[in-house]
């Protein structure tokens, strides 16, 4: 039986540079998604594989267990899908985003971003359900204050992942600090010597940046209409807020991420069913095929129509190929060679 041998460092140049020109025309030249690159990726890989001696069998193996290692990381995805869905049809987020519009400042507008998100994830243990429940919220404020979508998206991944890197209920954490033989908050009292510094440096950049913006973009007029819209399209309280307080109780009570958020998913529903008037299995739907409705005002429209399993299908697809194409790389033993 031949001896499977590692790669040399050509050999992987030549497969990455590859892999890096497929991605790349695509994306940008053909128009192509990103997804069907990385299965396409995955034969360049194998290819090399066989050509360095092992069994098509265990390459396939290999894209199995790259795939098993990030199977949580999905289904928090899946439920987050669900999640948004309902939160949407119950009225939560419209909430979350017509009180947004109230008392947030647009020159702050991104500072309070970045801060609401690194609480809610220290006090949650999870970036994902962080940018899927505050994060979508903000998103849309920053949208119905007219400040540009990629600088909001940074300052919620922003203060998502300081707070999940600095919590002691993440598992990340204390995965980290497991392996490492310290205790968790030994190990987290260690990273804030990078992790504070590199915070201040950034709420002061999206301080600045926020008083450009949101001194000259924002339309007055804008934000009372979609107001006003919000609240003749649902019943806006500080109640339909319940579900969101509950679901970060429970991640803050280190419940696990998943059936936490499948439960706020269908609060969610009942909410949808019992404040906003909507048939029950209606509501339930949305968790599936995400919010839709019809409001005739095209900016209200994109704002509110998503959410719902069906949406993530695609973030799900390009996470099992990368795992896959991940899960190939280790077992050839790439990651050793560049080491």
């Amino acid at each position: 039986m031949k001896t499977a041998r590692l790669p040399s460092m050509l050999e992987i140049i030549c497969v990455l540079g590859a892999f890096l020109a497929i991605v790349c025309s695509f994306t940008v030249k053909f128009d192509l998604p990103i997804q069907l690159a990385l299965f396409i990726s995955w034969f360049l890989v194998i290819l090399l594989g066989l050509r360095l001696g092992h069994r098509y069998e265990d390459l396939q193996k290999s894209i199995t267990n790259g795939i098993s290692n990030g199977l949580e990381a999905i289904l928090i995805l899946i439920a987050v899908g669900a999640l948004i869905g309902t939160w949407i049809a119950g009225g939560v987020v419209p909430t979350l985003i017509y009180y947004g519009l109230e008392f947030i400042h647009p020159s702050i507008f991104l500072l309070a971003t970045l801060i609401i998100c690194s609480i809610t994830s220290v006090a949650t243990g999870t970036s994902w359900g962080t940018v899927g429940t505050a994060g979508i919220a903000m998103m849309a404020i920053g949208e119905g204050l007219g400040l540009p979508l990629p600088l909001v998206a940074g300052a919620v991944l922003s203060g998502a992942y300081f707070g999940d890197k600095l919590s002691p209920l993440s598992d990340s954490t204390v995965l980290a600090s497991s392996l490492s033989k310290v205790e968790v908050i030994t190990h987290v009292r260690a990273m804030l010597y990078l992790s504070v510094p590199a915070y201040l440096i950034t709420a002061v950049l999206f301080t600045i940046t926020g008083f450009i913006y949101g001194s000259k973009n924002v339309d007055l007029q804008k934000v009372e209409f979609l107001k006003t819209s919000l609240q003749n399209t649902f019943d806006i309280h500080i109640w339909m807020l319940v579900p969101a307080v509950i679901v970060i109780v429970l991640l803050a009570m280190r419940k696990p991420s998943v059936p936490t958020i499948a439960i706020g998913a269908l609060l969610g529903a009942i909410w949808a069913a019992v404040f906003q008037g909507m048939n029950f299995a209606d509501a339930l739907g949305t968790a599936y095929n995400g919010f839709s409705i019809e409001t005739g005002i095209k900016f209200m429209d994109e704002l509110l129509n998503r959410g719902g399993i069906q949406g993530m299908l695609g973030s799900v697809v390009v996470i099992i190929l990368g795992l896959g194409f991940g899960g190939l790389l280790e077992h050839l033993g790439v990651l050793k060679v560049i080491v």
